[in-house]
């Protein structure tokens, strides 16, 4: 179940969620001084904040909503499962609160709100140093000041990630599962599209085929000629990814230098870039530090963007196995953050969205692709902001969606695996293992001589600038191998397998599956079409009266 802002109320037990909007300014200002840093457009006085006990204590409310399991695990018995149990998605990976009474719950330290469960995989090793530090709040500032940061920049030499991360940004040394590359220009020409013989779709590969069902019958049957982007005539039709290059040259969000972080890992500057416009990590800070910002689609917990800035600025964040990463679906739906959506666009070469045909959405977005219309539809658009580390886990996107990610900062590892892979083989499981792990755990195993080539993955290195097609129905995670700032949209396509998506959509967001119907016959009436012949072939359960409204009976 997805969790919109406007349906969350928190409970009595729950923290507080912070409203995204700009706080106000504080009558006190040695009081506002002390919660949060100034507005200062220096980058030294954006890296020298410590976390108090209310900001460690926010952080402790965001961790226990997004991975509930880790409250229970501590140091002491993280490692009593063995590898093996976790490549096969066992307990160690699969353990859950739900059975567990909240009152069994530990509550946080009152100074130090630490949750030791999420470094157990000891990614990165603790000092009894960092552990001090660790539980250490406000109520000793001269240990936080002038103790932390010698310990800081000795805590990502020689550890496991460092030896993961220099395999991970080597360039996929088989060719044969890169993904194809190519340019937005030549994406986006517009070339004829024929429906009435054997050549209707070019060059399906074996993986779209399994998706194809009924679709390609029914428009060849349309005997007709249209013009499609090559993109999606020649890509989104076979269903497999690819790297798009040059899609942000006139974005204004795209940084126009970037400096890789290769050096920066290893002595606690983190924040590296090399431009001073765009959507770089610390450019964000300055604009939106007192902006609350969400974290996941399943619950309503927020932070501000300057308390997560000290998040991974410290030692909480650097220890973290897998750290916490932003990833808000809805950025761009209100004042403070609405200029966001003015400073990139979606590349043409998609085809357009079918999602955003439903009729308030296409009232809404008329003009304007990429116009806030989250109201009316699934979770579509989000911004990712994420310490090295971070990800995310193996996963299938919904409701049969495509899905395309840029780049702004920083650079990802991605494992795409074909959509006919067997999930427990590569450890597709509930709740996800982090990304990390996972590539510790699995990335040997899927590129080993012996994986069947039928399940062969496709890898990605993503650097800034680069745009990454997700195709509908491949399990795929993606690894931040650096401080990272990204965008992304899913959208549904017509080329797609269309009678599975509408059956979904149907099932999960039914309100939203009565107007994209009614927008669909307004707009796109073949595919209108093809649901009324897929329920009378089928006999699945349609609108009942009340939801046709005489939508259904006036198809003609």
């Amino acid at each position: 179940m997805i969790v919109h802002r406007s349906q969350f109320k928190p409970n009595s037990s729950q923290c507080t969620i912070h409203p995204r909007e700009v706080e106000t300014t504080m009558s006190n200002e040695q009081s506002a001084t002390n919660k949060l840093p100034p507005l200062l457009a220096s980058t030294e006085s954006l890296l020298t904040g410590f976390l108090d006990s209310e900001e460690r204590y926010e952080v402790y409310v965001v961790k226990a909503a997004e991975r509930p399991h880790l409250l229970l695990l501590d140091d002491d018995n993280s490692n009593s499962e063995s590898r093996d149990e976790k490549k096969d998605c066992g307990e160690n990976h699969t353990k859950s609160t739900n059975d567990s009474n909240e009152s069994e719950l530990p509550p946080p330290l009152v100074d130090g709100c630490d949750i030791p469960g999420w470094r157990h995989e000891k990614l990165i090793p603790i000092t009894n140093e960092i552990q001090g530090v660790l539980n250490v709040g406000i109520a000793a500032p001269l240990l936080r000041r002038q103790g932390q940061w010698p310990i800081i920049k000795s805590i990502n030499k020689s550890t496991q990630w460092e030896k993961l991360r220099k395999e991970l940004l080597e360039p996929p040394s088989k060719t044969f599962t890169a993904a194809p590359t190519i340019d937005i220009q030549q994406a986006s020409e517009m070339v004829p599209l024929y429906t009435t013989n054997d050549n209707d779709v070019q060059n399906k590969s074996s993986h779209y085929s399994l998706w194809a069902d009924n679709a390609e019958a029914t428009q060849k049957k349309q005997a007709e000629l249209r013009y499609v982007t090559r993109f999606a005539r020649d890509w989104e039709q076979k269903n497999v990814p690819v790297i798009i290059t040059n899609a942000t040259n006139d974005w204004k969000a795209m940084p126009r230098q970037q400096e890789h972080q290769n050096d920066s890992e290893t002595k606690g500057d983190i924040h590296k870039a090399g431009d001073s416009e765009g959507w770089t990590f610390l450019n964000l800070v300055s604009r939106f530090q007192h902006v609350s910002w969400r974290f996941s689609d399943q619950h309503g917990e927020m932070m501000t963007l300057g308390t997560y800035n000290k998040y991974i600025s410290n030692p909480e964040g650097m220890t973290d196995d897998s750290p916490l990463a932003i990833y808000d679906a809805e950025f761009g739906d209100d004042e403070p953050t609405s200029q966001l959506l003015k400073e990139y666009t979606v590349p043409p070469c998609f085809s357009p969205d079918l999602f955003g045909m439903s009729l308030p959405a296409a009232t809404t977005t008329a003009d304007d692709d990429n116009k806030s219309n989250s109201n009316f539809r699934p979770p579509y658009r989000w911004i990712l902001i994420g310490p090295a580390r971070s990800g995310t886990g193996l996963h299938i996107d919904p409701l049969w969606t495509n899905a395309w990610v840029t780049i702004l900062q920083g650079r990802k590892r991605w494992m795409l695996f074909p959509p006919n892979t067997p999930h427990d083989q590569i450890g597709l499981c509930q709740p996800q293992i982090p990304s990390v792990v996972w590539f510790r755990d699995y990335y040997s195993r899927v590129t080993a001589k012996d994986w069947p080539e039928e399940w062969q993955p496709v890898e990605v290195l993503q650097s800034p600038g680069e745009t990454v097609f997700v195709p509908n129905g491949w399990p795929h995670v993606v690894l931040n191998l650096e401080l990272t700032v990204a965008v992304t949209h899913n959208y549904a396509s017509e080329f797609g397998p269309f009678e599975r998506m509408w059956k979904e959509v149907l099932v999960e967001e039914r309100e939203f599956a009565i107007d994209w119907f009614q927008g669909l016959m307004k707009h796109r009436k073949d595919l209108a079409e093809r649901i009324r012949n897929y329920h009378e072939q089928t006999g699945d359960e349609w609108l009942d009266e009340h939801e046709m409204c005489g939508t259904f009976l006036s198809i003609t």
